[in-house]
């Protein structure tokens, strides 16, 4: 899991009870340490985006000093903390450190209070998801001496099996650098040890809403296609070579064909709410913090290209853009 040793996440979640109520998490360890990767899945034309190149990128407002916004992905692997001159320079210079958020919503305290992960009264899982899904999630539990437990949110499944990877794993990261510290974790760690101030523009509580508050049939929709692809090793993609080679179109192609695999009402309701609604939330709550002083602002890989991406927005608002790697 992303942030943590297998042992350290699977104990943390036996000490609150959590493994015997959800337990998917641990399929995601141990299925997948398992497989024999497949071909490199072939990779989509990348998206006609702009700001679809790059990780770094100066932003210059009137009357305000130079900020900087920085493409980060979510994984642990020692590669990404290579980090270019540029993007060690802007870090170096910004006194304030601000991330879309501070904590995994996985790893977030508020995982484990059952209470917020239940269902409505009324509603249960298997009927959520149909009984043909609710027998493959048994199914591979039961390979790990586990059950489903029927009233807890379908979210908490996809995300524990792995979900938040859309679709595509990055084998070579996760077997060699499976016990590495979590990229934007690291970038936090170095923030505070060089005595900055670190933000995140979320809350753990608004972080952990985006998923337990989507819409029932968008967390029934995204459980049914893990289901329906997890019982195959799952495409191999070199994220992270992508990601390091500024490749943030094909990055995002790679988001826009897993949402393919949703029905298009889920589709276009999970990209507006985790990407479109959620970049504009960023662009309101980083912009303060850059009329105020240089601030780093790293945000996920996926919030940066595109008509509705944090760097059009704030150009739209008036701000100067600056590819700076």
């Amino acid at each position: 899991m992303p942030g943590l040793t297998a042992p350290r996440f699977l104990h943390r979640l036996r000490r609150r009870g959590v493994l015997l109520l959800i337990g998917a998490s641990i399929l995601s360890v141990s299925l997948l340490a398992g497989c024999t990767p497949r071909q490199p899945h072939p990779l989509p034309p990348a998206s006609q985006v702009s700001f679809g190149e790059g990780r770094l990128w100066q932003v210059d407002g009137a009357g305000s000093s130079s900020s900087y916004v920085f493409a980060t992905l979510r994984e642990g692997d020692k590669r990404l903390i290579d980090l270019p001159d540029a993007v060690t320079t802007a870090f170096e210079t910004s006194p304030t450190v601000a991330l879309t958020t501070l904590r995994d919503p996985l790893v977030a305290e508020y995982f484990y209070d059952l209470e917020q992960l239940k269902l409505p009264e009324g509603e249960d899982l298997a009927s959520l998801i149909g009984a043909r899904s609710y027998g493959t999630l048994t199914w591979h539990m039961k390979r790990s001496e586990l059950r489903p437990k029927d009233n807890i949110r379908p979210w908490a499944f996809w995300y524990s099996m792995g979900g938040a990877n859309w679709g595509f794993f990055d084998y070579r990261s996760y077997f060699d650098h499976r016990y590495d510290t979590v990229f934007t974790i690291w970038l936090a760690s170095e923030a505070r040890r060089a005595g900055k101030q670190v933000l995140g523009l979320l809350s753990d509580q608004e972080s952990f809403d985006l998923y337990n508050e989507m819409p029932l049939e968008q967390q029934a929709d995204l459980l049914r296609l893990r289901l329906d692809n997890y019982s195959d090793s799952t495409p191999e993609v070199a994220k992270v070579k992508l990601y390091l080679d500024g490749d943030l179109a094909t990055l995002d192609a790679l988001w826009r064909e897993y949402l393919n695999g949703l029905p298009p009402d889920t589709a276009r309701g999970i990209d507006r709410r985790l990407i479109v609604d959620l970049n504009h939330v960023l662009v309101e709550r980083m912009i303060p913090l850059m009329e105020s002083g240089p601030v780093f602002v790293a945000v996920d890989v996926l919030s940066v290209p595109g008509e509705e991406g944090v760097l059009r927005d704030l150009e739209r608002r008036g701000y100067t853009i600056t590819r700076l790697h």
